[in-house]
């Protein structure tokens, strides 16, 4: 059995060696393999913004298209967290469309702390939407709920007047 480095991606068994990151990538293009076992016709929307501290994901993306054009799942960078997570939000209304081809859509959103802030009206608002047809889903990444670190005061880090 010939090994190959796009195992990562399109091995359906077995074991595989990927990154972490390579692991992000590979997540949606498994839950769309689980869905069409089921019967179901579903896609995926990444979105997020591309300085977010997740490492090199956006780029990892972009290498990994023609796979994950192959299992309908859609990266499509946000120029900022809000406008991905918008995106994303109206991803989850396909149901509302009558001319819908999916049964439901998967939604990964991934940015940095403060855009987690700045975005929330958008994830207030996302769950009050009525179910789709098939599962769909949110995905906040790890990166948007690691705390902020605390902030050291400013007199913590000045000398004291007799070392001066």
């Amino acid at each position: 059995m010939a090994i190959s480095l796009d195992d990562k991606y399109s091995a359906e068994s077995g074991s595989v060696f990927l990154t972490g990151t390579q692991a992000l990538v590979r997540l949606p293009m498994t839950q769309m393999r689980r869905d069409r076992a089921q019967g179901l016709n579903t896609a995926a929307l990444v979105s997020g913004y591309r300085g977010s501290p997740l490492g090199g994901y956006d780029q990892q993306l972009v290498k990994a298209r023609k796979f994950l054009d192959r299992h309908d799942v859609v990266f499509q960078p946000g120029l900022n967290e809000d406008l991905a997570a918008t995106a994303v939000w109206g991803s989850q209304q396909l149901h509302l469309s009558p001319g819908a081809r999916k049964d439901g859509v998967l939604g990964l959103w991934y940015g940095k702390g403060p855009g987690v802030d700045r975005s929330g009206d958008v994830f207030k608002h996302m769950p009050m939407r009525p179910a789709p047809r098939a599962m769909a889903g949110f995905w906040p990444s790890p990166a948007t709920t690691t705390p902020a670190s605390p902030r050291r005061s400013r007199t913590s880090r000045t000398m004291p007047s007799s070392r001066r």
